[in-house]
């Protein structure tokens, strides 16, 4: 198995764990979404801090600085509708696969926009697996 997979089955565990914790914040006290989402970003400045320090690698480039810039703007505003729909009382268990369709959308633009095409045996799969997540998630919200 390549450590790929390992780190992207490491990262759905976070993740999964991420949202159950971001429901039980919100019912633990009258905690505003958007000081929740800033408390999330704050822990995410001290992770992504810690790994710099000890594996100091930093390069300035304007281009890529900028593009990872507008990643992290996306992500908040991601981060934030999530913490606004758990607020107003969603089942984290409805709405995890909802906003999880986002993995439909990048593969999407990643077809799209990085030309990363499947090859011939594995473009079932990809398919399959996108249309999956598309009843999945209009299953759960219904």
């Amino acid at each position: 198995m390549q450590n790929w997979v390992v780190y992207g089955v490491i990262a759905a565990v976070c993740f999964g764990v991420t949202n159950i914790l971001f429901k039980v914040a919100q019912q633990k006290g009258n905690l505003s979404p958007y000081y929740l989402s800033f408390l999330i970003a704050l822990g995410a400045v001290f992770v992504s801090g810690l790994f710099l320090a000890f594996n100091p690698d930093f390069q300035f480039e304007l281009k890529s600085n900028s593009l990872a810039l507008a990643a992290g703007v996306v992500w908040a505003v991601g981060m934030i509708l999530v913490a606004v729909a758990i607020a107003q009382k969603a089942d984290i268990s409805r709405l995890s696969p909802i906003f999880n369709a986002n993995t439909l959308v990048t593969v999407l633009l990643g077809i799209v926009f990085l030309k990363e095409l499947p090859d011939v045996s594995q473009m079932f799969r990809v398919v399959a697996g996108a249309v999956l997540i598309v009843v999945g998630a209009v299953l759960v919200s219904v």
